[in-house]
């Protein structure tokens, strides 16, 4: 197996939830050593977070999801002595994340300034809601709160409908990408410079960066951006941009030439507008009039035709229709790996290939403490003290393949 570009990286991970824990999950697959620190016994809250009422071998599918190629370790971190392992982590780490509310691992012994006067190379990821600073420093930051305070829940969905959040965590997704690319970033200068330093990353800054476009124009065009009532699937773009009902489900159908797509539908009276001006400001009446004849065809007889006519168009897949989509099986993004409790993992791969260090997936998500014996006698421990250790609860029990959690 290739090394990773990443392979002498190491990473303690004090993440929780999705911005950090996928985040620091690509520096895994990558190949940077990442020590998840978790709570003793129970291990990160996520892990009993239901999918639809349901957990995958008594784990959150989510946190399979985000925390494959990683070692778990469980301290409690307000323990003395837990202060003490992590103090003998960060001497030779490379990288700290975490996405506690501000200032609470500070007030612990865990923040910038304490771990960076033990390593002063260090990398400290710190990934917020608002940020470490100002009004809504108090404020809970989650994906759905943010969606709807920078905005973007508000241009989404039908005009005259309620406004519609995502049906993803997008804001979570696009802040682990800039906490992962962040960290990169912060250690390419480490390696020109020998420097550590604090990166800061939050939820709301992320989820107004992510509409850069919409909000230049807002910013400097002073533009109202008004969702359309037909469904216009943007609330800046003319007809014909939005989904579309066939015969057998829906279509989308993106930025095309108006004409063209009033000779495939037949409805001549699209020639008219060529003028962007016109095809915006009489857009609901143009959908509505092509919405009138998609039925007519299936989903697959409708993409043969507009593609043969150069008209920008795509299926609206359910899950099962991606897994059996060609491209995405040949892009290779389901991996399948084994785990001690759930057996046979499905997981989605690193997004992005490399032709000399690619990403590689070296083992599941880990067991709640699995790696507390591996890390521990790393740090000089005996099997005496580490038995210690979880008897006095710094470390507590860790978690064995067959057994049930809490047993």
């Amino acid at each position: 197996m290739a090394a990773g570009p990443l392979e002498s990286v190491k990473v303690i991970d004090f993440t929780q939830m999705m911005a950090g824990p996928w985040g620091t999950q690509m520096l895994a697959d990558l190949g940077a050593e990442v020590i998840k620190i978790e709570r003793t016994n129970a291990g990160e809250w996520e892990r009993g977070l239901a999918s639809m009422g349901e957990l995958l071998a008594g784990d959150s599918p989510f946190f399979h999801a985000m925390n494959r190629n990683k070692k778990s370790l469980t301290l409690d971190l307000k323990h003395p002595e837990a202060k003490r392992i992590v103090y003998k982590l960060v001497e030779d780490a490379d990288v700290v994340a975490e996405n506690f509310r501000p200032g609470a691992l500070d007030r612990l012994g865990y923040g910038y300034d304490q771990l960076s006067s033990i390593n002063p190379g260090i990398v400290y990821l710190s990934s917020s809601g608002y940020g470490s600073s100002g009004p809504y420093l108090g404020r809970p930051g989650q994906d759905l709160l943010i969606q709807g305070m920078s905005g973007m829940v508000a241009y989404t969905g039908r005009g005259g409908d309620p406004p519609t959040p995502a049906g993803s965590s997008v804001v979570d997704e696009g802040t682990a990408m800039v906490n992962a690319m962040s960290v990169l970033a912060a250690l390419y200068h480490k390696q020109r410079t020998g420097q550590g330093q604090k990166v800061e990353v939050n939820l709301l800054s992320t989820a107004v960066a992510m509409q850069c476009q919409e909000a230049v124009a807002h910013l400097n065009l002073g533009q109202k951006f008004e969702r359309s009532k037909a469904g216009i699937g943007s609330p800046w773009l003319s007809a014909p941009f939005g989904v579309y009902p066939t015969r057998d489900g829906y279509m989308t159908i993106s930025m095309s030439d108006l004409p063209t797509v009033g000779r495939v539908f037949d409805l001549p009276e699209l020639e008219k507008y060529s003028d962007p001006m016109d095809a915006f400001h009489r857009r609901d009446e143009i959908k509505t009039a092509i919405e009138a004849k998609t039925p007519e065809k299936t989903t697959a007889e409708w993409l043969e035709i507009l593609n043969e006519h150069k008209i920008w168009c795509g299926p609206v897949n359910s899950f099962e229709e991606v897994f059996e989509d060609p491209q995405v099986d040949h892009n290779e993004l389901v991996v399948t790996m084994q785990h001690p409790k759930a057996g046979e993992v499905k997981l989605i791969g690193f997004p992005a290939k490399f032709s000399q260090t690619p990403a590689t997936y070296r083992s599941a998500a880990p067991l709640v403490g699995e790696h507390n014996e591996e890390i521990l006698q790393s740090l000089g421990y005996d099997n005496e003290e580490i038995s210690r250790l979880e008897r006095e609860g710094v470390t507590g029990r860790a978690e064995k393949a067959g057994v049930e959690r809490g047993e």
